[in-house]
């Protein structure tokens, strides 16, 4: 089954929730920004109005789930982004998102690497990627011998790489981006706001495994 296969398998929600997580990250202001794997837009179109965004560009592998707001957009690219350049300016874009994308891949520093000539020199990327040391992979993995792969999820069958909290801030550095900031979204959401608050404080060491996701803020550039 071909990676695009794998994708038209999923439910229509998948491509199109509006990522609130990601917006809130990104301040009022002129911006140009780039959705590496959009699906839908909704979340670029959500950024323009209200004033989040100027210019809005997607980039996109199903061709059918972009259709919706492509009248919306700057411009939409159709392809594989491991396989295609970007047809835009260096130095372009105030944010570029990579939303649940990385781990798709089959070298994502790479796809980082090349996608960073792209950001201005105070740009950012902003990035969503699975917790591969959340308790239920470790329960079943330690305890039931099982690493069973499903539709979504952590275990998404449609995912190639897998990262700890660590390996995703060192794969950042390598790629020549600064992470500034590393959030995570929590098995339990409405205790994020509290738990998120006793991470930051380092009270509660055990987070990690409670963490189904890491959002990452990253700056280009290294840490001098």
């Amino acid at each position: 089954m071909s990676k695009d296969d794998l994708y038209k398998e999923k439910e229509h929600k998948y491509y199109s929730n509006i990522r609130w997580d990601i917006i809130d990250l990104i301040p009022e202001g002129p911006h140009k920004v780039l959705e590496v794997g959009c699906g839908t837009g909704s979340t670029l179109v959500k950024l323009k109005e209200i004033n989040k965004a100027w210019e809005i560009y997607g980039f996109e592998l199903n061709e059918e789930i972009v259709q919706e707001h492509t009248q919306n957009i700057d411009k939409v690219i159709i392809g594989d982004i491991e396989q295609l350049d970007p047809p835009f300016l260096e130095n372009f874009f105030d944010f570029i998102i990579f939303g649940d994308v990385l781990e798709h891949l089959v070298d994502p520093q790479r796809v980082l690497e090349k996608y960073t000539k792209y950001l201005k020199n105070n740009g950012v990327i902003i990035a969503s990627i699975p917790n591969i040391k959340h308790y239920s992979v470790l329960i079943n993995l330690v305890f039931r011998d099982r690493f069973e792969y499903k539709s979504v999820g952590i275990l998404d069958k449609s995912h190639l790489r897998f990262f700890t909290k660590k390996e995703i801030i060192n794969m950042f550095n390598r790629a020549g981006m600064h992470v500034k900031k590393i959030k995570s979204n929590l098995s339990f959401p409405t205790l994020d706001r509290i738990l998120n608050n006793a991470i930051s404080n380092h009270k509660l060491p055990g987070y990690s495994f409670l963490t189904v996701q890491y959002l990452v803020y990253a700056e280009k550039g290294d840490a001098n």
